[in-house]
């Protein structure tokens, strides 16, 4: 499909953890074993007043004004929302002020939703059903995790990205690969949310990181391979893999297993964090703005983990 990815900008949640301060909170923990197999040494975390939406509509306000005038279509990508209801996208186009004959809905997913949001987007571009469209990509998983989470503290971060998505001449999106396993639902949930509400139950984050690493280690890299097959590319014509930054130890064993070299496989989880469905647009604007995601680049999104759910395409750049 001829797509393209125009702009992405992104805006972090204002306050800065970093490991010294979950070991002050929590003295028992182990920061070396807790380095070794998150990698993640600072995060951000969004304070009491931000939310997702908040979030979100200062990294789309970023993005010059004479663009969203031209906006048509706002998907927001979030498990985080302001509301059950109404849509969090309709409120995000009335803050800043796009069209109101914009179409604007929710996607519930998490780590696979930037994947799943760029073919939604393609598929109605495609169609003509909208001409240039808003994704915003905006987690706020902090506020469901508690200070002696052991599983999720060290991990997850506060984050959100906006991108413009537009029909090309040049560029194109294409193909993807979709998939889900929901028997893994368990295993990462915030239990006592949404309508299923339990008394004596705490809304908070739970994960079975043991499960999640097997059910990625078991579909990403078989993912990739089928996804670069199926663009009737090799793994070594793709000239940047930009994926989910779950984890130190996911990610080494995803290089590790496709063979693929560090100027081709960046990171950002260090300094950033687990933030969900935006970790790839944010790596991406982070690598355009080195100067090494450059236009003419063949590259490849995956995105994975709860659900469990996967998606991923590859974008000429």
């Amino acid at each position: 499909m001829k797509i393209s990815i125009d702009e992405i900008s992104y805006q972090l949640g204002s306050k800065t953890e970093n490991i010294s301060d979950l070991i002050f909170d929590n003295p028992s923990w182990d920061q070396e074993k807790i380095m070794s197999s998150t990698g993640v040494e600072d995060r951000f975390v969004s304070d009491k007043n931000e939310s997702a939406l908040s979030l979100g509509v200062l990294a789309a306000k970023k993005i010059d004004k004479e663009i969203l005038k031209e906006i048509d279509l706002c998907i927001f990508v979030s498990q985080s929302p302001e509301y059950a209801l109404p849509t969090t996208a309709c409120i995000i186009q009335d803050r800043l002020n796009l069209n109101k004959n914009c179409a604007a809905f929710d996607i519930n997913l998490g780590c696979s939703g930037f994947p799943y949001a760029l073919s939604v987007v393609s598929s109605m571009l495609e169609n003509h059903i909208c001409s240039k469209a808003l994704i915003i990509c905006s987690d706020t998983y902090t506020k469901y995790i508690k200070k002696d989470n052991r599983a999720c503290r060290p991990l997850f971060s506060d984050a959100a990205a906006a991108i413009i998505v537009s029909k090309s001449k040049d560029s194109k999106i294409g193909p993807f690969i979709l998939g889900t396993d929901g028997s893994g639902a368990e295993n990462l949930i915030v239990r006592n949310s949404a309508s299923n509400i339990e008394n004596g139950v705490e809304k908070t984050l739970y994960m079975n990181g043991a499960e999640v690493l097997l059910f990625t280690m078991s579909n990403v890299p078989k993912g990739i391979r089928k996804l670069v097959k199926d663009a009737d590319l090799d793994i070594e014509d793709i000239d940047m893999f930009f994926l989910h930054q779950a984890s130190k130890v996911v990610m080494s064993n995803i290089q590790r297993i496709l063979k693929v070299p560090d100027s081709k496989f960046p990171t950002n989880y260090e300094k950033h964090g687990n933030t969900v469905s935006a970790t790839i647009p944010i790596l991406m604007a982070q690598e355009a703005e080195k100067g090494n995601l450059q236009r003419g680049m063949t590259i490849l999104l995956f995105g994975f983990g709860v659900g469990y759910s996967y998606g991923g395409c590859i974008v000429e750049y």
